[in-house]
């Protein structure tokens, strides 16, 4: 039989809120530079993002949540027909890479369907990527698609299934829920500030210069728990550490940093190549 919880591992959760420059930077820059959706922008930024704290990691797979409405007329189906699909993603010669380069593969993916169901294991060795985007500018005058924006996590640590699971919800134009429901906790607690830099810098980038190389040396700051490493290497060189209890933290806990890390939340401020 196959063992379900295959891939399972400690985690950590957090979320980042990001200011209303940042994400406008990504819609702007994705409109006009990019001529993409945001939501496609948004796969590009995690992605670079990714690449850029692994440098020594040249393939990474990527998980979507996806419509799957592939065939000839199942999109007039009124059905629930979301479904996972994964692909690969190569930088090939990192010293050359682009942003520019990574979006482009992901766009022929997506545009092609060139994608398939993950096989038995997968998830645990992928980066799970769930995007929601709001009904901003589709709805007939005088109406307005209203979406709650969810509590934050009550617990800063959590199972993990995959290297890194991500669910980013739209609540206005400028303005994105994003959470990390789990990633590997071997790869530390100040990863996710690592990360949101990076998530920064690249919107920056996309903007001003898409065709600068994505791994610059003075650029990319390597997450120390990792060593350069891809994920699944992170994971293994740690493994054998002791997993933090599961503790719930009180108001109290957040403010004064005990039981934990100093704040489940990240925010990212308006310049977005320094702030997190």
């Amino acid at each position: 039989s196959i063992c379900d919880a295959w891939g399972k591992r400690s985690g950590m959760s957090r979320r980042i809120y990001f200011h209303a420059n940042v994400t406008r930077t990504l819609r702007l820059a994705a409109s006009n530079v990019f001529g993409c959706s945001t939501d496609l922008a948004w796969l590009t930024v995690i992605m670079c993002a990714m690449f850029r704290l692994f440098p020594q990691q040249q393939r990474m797979m990527l998980i979507l949540k996806a419509s799957c409405r592939d065939g000839p007329g199942e999109g007039q189906m009124v059905a629930f027909l979301s479904e996972a699909r994964v692909f690969a993603l190569d930088t090939g010669d990192p010293s050359s890479a682009t942003i520019l380069e990574v979006h482009q593969q992901i766009q022929r993916v997506r545009l092609s369907r060139d994608w398939r169901a993950p096989e038995p294991f997968e998830f645990g060795l992928c980066v799970y990527v769930n995007i929601v985007s709001a009904m901003v500018n589709s709805l007939p005058s005088g109406y307005r698609h209203v979406v709650r924006e969810t509590s934050p996590p009550s617990y800063w640590d959590s199972v993990a299934y995959s290297h890194l699971n991500l669910r980013i919800d739209q609540l206005r134009m400028d303005e994105w829920d994003f959470r990390i429901f789990h990633h590997d906790s071997a790869w530390g607690w100040d990863w996710p500030t690592s990360f949101a830099y990076h998530l920064g810098e690249v919107i920056r980038r996309m903007a001003m210069d898409p065709l600068s190389p994505l791994m610059e040396v003075e650029a990319v700051r390597t997450n120390p728990g990792t060593n350069g490493s891809g994920p699944g290497q992170a994971r293994m060189a740690c493994e054998d550490s002791p997993a933090a209890p599961r503790q719930k933290r009180s108001k109290e806990d957040a403010a004064s940093g005990e039981n934990g890390p100093p704040a489940k939340s990240l925010r990212l401020s308006k310049d977005p190549g320094h702030g997190h």
